[in-house]
């Protein structure tokens, strides 16, 4: 009773345009101070770090994250088309992007209610939004537990150092609910039953779960080239080692998805990361590349944030 009262006032104040526009702000705020706390945090490693910015790759990781963002958005695009959610491309556009940089925040909450908040905006009831995110989620990280699999053979540098088992089980777990959506809406059903809630009738069927699945697995590839131009535009490596920064990213980006749920999750994929990325440079090198691709692709989203508020 209480959260329902909480989301209830909640939405009330949400309803409101000159209240939303402040949330907005808000939150773009929060992820400007998230970018700000880690460069004071790490303020003596920036300062004594030997900096050598390559200009080009630099701007070729933000041509990559652009890429990036506009095969996200069509995946999510068609994870609600797919629950037969009406709503138009441009709206899924800003609602992705003004949600997905609450994520970037400690805690999933902001991250959540406020994708389900702007759908309410447009109609949408929020089990659905809900339900949606829920189909990301697990589509996110079946598509990038097979992508780790898949590139074991191009990483034997990593091989050692990632754990192929449970990472393939995770994989097959994910796909195995992909490509059987019933058993996911059946265990649903039985947790809205007990709660004495209508239950689903909506769910994706295998063509649209393929379909997700190869997008987000686009999503994934495309920040591994990020990160691989990132890399470069601060530290020499050479192009053969390409595939081994993508299953970086991959591997730890599968950490974080993982983790979603936990309040520090953020840390843990960082974490991961930089431990993998000292298996090819320095680990001086490799905490200013995980901070760097933090504030990196926070402001890329920014700026994306800005140009969606004024289209």
């Amino acid at each position: 009773m209480m959260l329902t009262s909480l989301w209830q006032r909640g939405r009330t104040i949400w309803d409101k345009p000159q209240s939303r526009r402040i949330i907005v702000g808000g939150m773009l705020a929060a992820a400007l101070a998230v970018i700000l706390i880690t460069i004071v945090r790490d303020w003596r490693s920036l300062v004594t770090y030997d900096w050598q910015f390559d200009a080009v790759y630099l701007g070729l990781s933000s041509v990559a994250y652009t890429g990036s963002l506009a095969v996200a958005v069509i995946a999510w695009g068609v994870v609600m088309s797919a629950l037969n959610v009406r709503v138009g491309w441009r709206d899924h556009g800003r609602f992705f992007l003004y949600s997905w940089m609450a994520r970037r925040l400690p805690t999933p909450a902001p991250f959540v209610a406020s994708r389900v908040l702007l759908y309410e905006q447009v109609g949408v009831a929020r089990r659905m939004t809900l339900l949606g995110m829920l189909w990301e989620q697990i589509l996110l990280i079946a598509s990038g537990g097979l992508l780790v699999v898949m590139l074991f053979p191009l990483t034997p540098l990593l091989n050692g150092n990632i754990p192929l088992l449970p990472v393939a089980l995770v994989a097959l777990v994910s796909l195995v609910v992909a490509v059987r959506p019933m058993l996911l809406v059946r265990l649903l059903n039985l947790i809205l039953k007990r709660w004495k809630r209508e239950p689903l009738t909506q769910f994706l069927g295998l063509p649209a779960t393929l379909l997700v699945v190869g997008l987000h697995m686009l999503v994934w590839l495309s920040g591994g080239l990020i990160l691989f131009f990132l890399v470069r535009s601060i530290y020499l490596i050479e192009w053969s080692m390409l595939p081994v920064l993508v299953q970086i990213w991959v591997a730890s980006g599968l950490v974080g998805a993982l983790s979603f749920l936990i309040p520090i999750g953020f840390s843990f994929r960082d974490l991961s990361m930089v431990v993998l990325l000292t298996l090819i440079v320095p680990l001086s090198v490799a905490l200013i590349i995980a901070l760097l691709m933090r504030v990196w692709i926070t402001l890329n989203e920014l700026f994306w944030a800005l140009v969606f508020s004024r289209w």
